[in-house]
This record gives structure tokens, sequence and C-alpha cells, in this order.
């Protein structure tokens, strides 16, 4: 009688098992994608415009924050995410599993430090309160130029503030400056700010890209398949169209068409040779990644352990990107 309880026992085991290594296994129903106001960003949403991701399961979400879109896809909430390197490289070192499948763009002076007219350059900000997004590339921006300048975060006092949250800090007289991009960068611009320093001074190292997870890029290949070439498609068309692809975004950023083709000239949409370069084996973001982690290990947004391996190494993935 033990034996047959046994027997029993086993079989539900075994069949218990293939059900939860099914169950575990499953293909997310859709591929939910990480977005916010950035124009960088904008030929996602443009894709989900155009009809180019209809048929397949596919969403594209707006979140206020990057420092939200992370804990979304720390959380699961998310398959895919875009965000810059320098974030990408903070979720590795917090030992999340991701593909980077695509680099979106370069920040060519879209992301910028603003401050009172008062504050002549970098430098001066010594001595001042100055609001950044601690978690996101803000930060990281916001590091490098007190680095260039002699400074540390002990030589300024730093006020934790969303981008969108900036423009009524300033008017209330709690800051003096901040890291900022547009449509906030513009904002500011209006009311009389001015720049000290933006991503032109550290060319190449601010890059915006799409990751998904690695077992979601397993699962469901022809998902991350369908997102990238719908990327290139909306690219194609925005060169092709810029006037009219702009159109689609005026209702999300609330400006002029005029002052958001101005915005662009602040990046730079990384081709597919570009992508080619970049994702491939020798891929320079390898040497730079180096001074991202120093930067961000001086911001205490990766451990020391984190600083000393190679946190890339395995994870830049260009199998996705279009045959030329």
């Amino acid at each position: 009688m033990r034996q047959v309880r046994g027997w029993i026992a086993a079989c539900i085991t075994v069949a218990l098992s293939a059900w939860l290594l099914t169950a575990c296994s499953k293909p997310p129903q859709e591929l939910r994608i990480s977005s916010l106001l950035w124009p960088g960003y904008e030929p996602l949403v443009l894709a989900e415009k155009l009809g180019y991701l209809d048929e397949a399961p596919i969403r594209i979400l707006d979140y206020l924050s990057n420092t939200d879109a992370i804990a979304a896809f720390k959380n699961h909430r998310l398959e895919a995410g875009a965000f810059t390197l320098d974030e990408t490289l903070q979720l590795l070192a917090d030992g999340v599993d991701l593909q980077v499948v695509l680099i979106l763009d370069t920040s060519h002076g879209g992301d910028v430090i603003l401050a009172n007219p008062d504050i002549a350059n970098v430098k001066a900000l010594k001595g001042k309160s100055v609001a950044v997004e601690r978690s996101a590339v803000g930060a990281y921006l916001l590091q490098r130029a007190l680095d260039l300048n002699g400074l540390t975060l002990d030589d300024i006092t730093v006020q934790t503030t969303h981008a969108m949250e900036q423009k009524q800090a300033f008017e209330a007289g709690r800051i003096d400056a901040a890291v900022t991009f547009d449509p906030y960068r513009t904002q500011l611009l209006e009311a009389g700010k001015h720049p000290v320093f933006d991503s032109t001074q550290i060319p190449d190292e601010i890059l915006d890209v799409l990751v998904v997870r690695r077992d979601v890029m397993a699962q469901s290949p022809e998902l991350v398949q369908t997102l990238v070439t719908a990327w290139f498609k909306a690219l194609d068309y925005q060169s092709r169209h810029p006037r009219k692809a702009a159109g689609f975004a005026l209702p999300r950023y609330k400006v002029s068409l005029e002052t958001y083709m101005d915005s662009l000239s602040g990046l730079r949409f990384t081709s597919l040779a570009r992508n080619q370069a970049l994702l491939g084996p020798d891929s320079p973001l390898h040497a730079l990644e180096p001074r991202l982690k120093e930067a961000l290990g001086k911001l205490d947004l990766i451990d020391e352990a984190a600083q000393t391996k190679p946190l890339l190494k395995g994870h830049l993935n260009d199998a996705f990107l279009p045959t030329p």
C-alpha cells in the first residue's frame, strides 16, 4: 500500500513540476515598453500611431519619469524599456538580466544644466541648490559636470526633483539650477534660465537604448523583432516626413511645431550601421563603461563590486537588427 501511495505521490509530483515549468516558461501575453516625454523616444510612439505594431501585442506605456520606469522594469511590470546606458548599467548592477537590442539615440545638447542668470558657469554652482532626478541620467550629467570643473557633490545642495516639477521649484526659489531635458528645457529657457553645461561637453556618453528582459527575448523573439523593425520603419518615416511625424507628437508635448522641431537638434538618432558597430562584438561601449561606472559609483548608484566587473559583457545583442 505504501508503494502504491508512493507511486501516486511521485506521479503527482512529476505532473505538478511539469505544470509549474510550463507556467513559468509561458511566453508573455504582451510586450509592455516604457517611454517618456523625450524626443529621442518618439519613434516608438510614432510606430504605434502609424500602425506598425497593430499585428502584435505590443504596448508603449508613458511614464512621468525614468525613475518610475526603472522601478516598473525591476518589478516585472514591464518586459522592455527605453533607458539611458547609465540607467541600464544600474539595472545590470542590481542583477536584472536584460539584453540591449537597440541603440536609440545619443544626446547632443538635449540634456542640460540650466541656472538662474546670476550663475555664470558650473564653478558658480558651489554653495547653490541644484534640482536633479537622483536615480536617472540627470545625476550622471551633474556628476560629470562637477568632475570636469573640480567640484564634488559636497559643494552643492542636491534637491531631488522630477523634471516636471522644476519650473515650480525655480519660481518658489527652492533651487538655483536644474538638470533637465526637453520638453522641460524649453520651458525653463523661456522662463529666463540659461545653460551652464550640456551633453555636447561629454560627447557620446549619454545614449538611449532599448532593453528587453532576457527571458522574454528567449520566449517571444518575434515580438522583439517586430518592435525593432517598427522602430526603423518609424525612423525612416520621420526622416522622410519630419513635420508630419512631429505632428503626432505635438498633443503630448503641448508645444509649437517649431519648438518641437528645434528640440530634435539636441540629439542624434542612431543609424543601422552605427547600431551594428555599438552592439557588435567589438563595441566601443565596453571602453566607455568604466567612465560611466566611476560616475555612478560617486553617486552611490552602484556598489563597489559592480564597479570592478564588466557589466555589459554578454548583454549587447545585435541579432534583431534588420539586414542592411
